[in-house]
């Protein structure tokens, strides 16, 4: 396609939900088919829940696949808007109990002192084959939020690290939490299997009209012929 991306529509917020679970699992298996192995990064939200929970019973060799997180909020996991605690109940249960975890959270208060940290733990992971994101009405993806502290380095193409820390400027979308530990560019523009999430038409009008300098714009450049965008209303 002109675009370099593959743009999928589905009649219902469900069906993409299930076709979503299926093509991840496709994704994993045909990694682990070529390589013996899978890294899979996933995101929070409340569309990839249900996502998880059908992925989490597919029949794959999930002791070969290792799970991470494209972004997570400096919360504890038994805060509610962890996102690692999200894809520990939804994800890593039944058959996909097998498959290993890195969090994203480690000890301290302060993101911007656990980057190293948190780089080393990800880059034993290797690159990634399959990454499932989402997108804010803001048009941020990952937690890239304009503005923001370390946004520049979240979205540097040349950075060398795997993550960056951010501290988001408070909005609606934001909500109250503002640390946030997140994947760099880089990690998109390698992923093999990127696939974003797209629900309303409010939501794909920014994606399509967003500026050239939008997270989500940025993104859609990095990960290039690897995208593919479920949609729907």
């Amino acid at each position: 396609m002109t675009q370099g991306y593959v743009f999928e529509t589905f009649e219902s917020k469900a069906a993409l939900q299930a076709a979503a679970a299926d093509w991840l699992a496709n994704a994993l298996s045909d990694a682990i088919a070529r390589r013996g192995s899978a890294v899979f990064m996933g995101s929070g939200g409340s569309t990839p829940g249900p996502i998880y929970e059908t992925l989490s019973h597919a029949n794959l060799d999930w002791d070969s696949v290792h799970v991470g997180l494209c972004d997570e909020r400096w919360v504890d996991e038994t805060h509610p808007a962890s996102n690692g605690a999200m894809l520990e109940r939804t994800l890593l249960q039944n058959n996909a109990a097998l498959a290993s975890y890195t969090p994203m959270k480690v000890a301290g208060d302060d993101p911007f002192n656990a980057v190293e940290v948190v780089n080393e733990l990800y880059l034993e992971a290797g690159l990634t084959d399959v990454m499932l994101l989402g997108m804010g009405p803001d048009a941020h993806t990952l937690s890239w939020f304009e503005g923001g502290a370390g946004y520049e380095d979240a979205v540097d193409p040349a950075t060398t690290s795997l993550v960056a820390a951010v501290k988001a400027i408070e909005s609606d979308v934001t909500g109250p939490n503002l640390l946030r530990m997140t994947l760099t560019q880089p990690c998109v523009a390698y992923a093999r299997n990127v696939l974003l999430l797209i629900t309303g038409a409010n939501k794909r009008a920014v994606f399509e009209t967003a500026p050239d300098d939008a997270p989500v714009s940025i993104m859609k450049r990095a990960a290039g012929q690897s995208l593919t965008v479920f949609y729907c209303d």
